[in-house]
């Protein structure tokens, strides 16, 4: 039993680093949130399957989440940007489209950000000076 109380502890810690919800936790991993919440309970346990799960679909080293050795995530990786890949992947060509098209919203939306803070700053010291 102390073995899974470490691996819920981690289990914990993993979606808490992701600043997520069960819910939202649970989706990444295509079970649901009050199984995620089950689990954090020690009311089932987080076995092989589950932690293979987890491993693949966010990153996570394996051994981390089973003992607390090595590092969280497997290979150094950003695991975001794993974990966005993963889905992009797994979208039809029409949700990657969509997706292609809201980040380059996204996009152009930072890049007049900057720029306005750019002109900005230009401007203040053409005032100074």
């Amino acid at each position: 039993m102390e073995e899974n109380e470490g691996i819920i502890v981690r289990f914990i810690q993993l979606r808490k680093s992701r600043n997520i919800s069960q819910i939202e936790f649970g989706n990444l991993l295509g079970i649901s949130g009050s199984a995620i919440a089950q689990m954090e309970r020690g009311k089932t346990i987080i076995n092989e399957k589950h932690i293979k799960l987890i491993s693949g679909v966010l990153g996570i080293n394996e051994e981390w989440l089973r003992s607390g050795a090595g590092d969280m995530i497997k290979g150094g990786g950003v695991p975001e940007e794993e974990v966005m890949l993963k889905m992009f992947r797994a979208l039809s060509p029409e949700g990657r489209k969509m997706i292609l098209d809201y980040a380059n919203v996204i996009l152009n939306n930072e890049r007049k950000i900057a720029e306005a803070g750019r002109v900005e700053k230009g401007e203040s010291s053409q005032k100074a000076g």
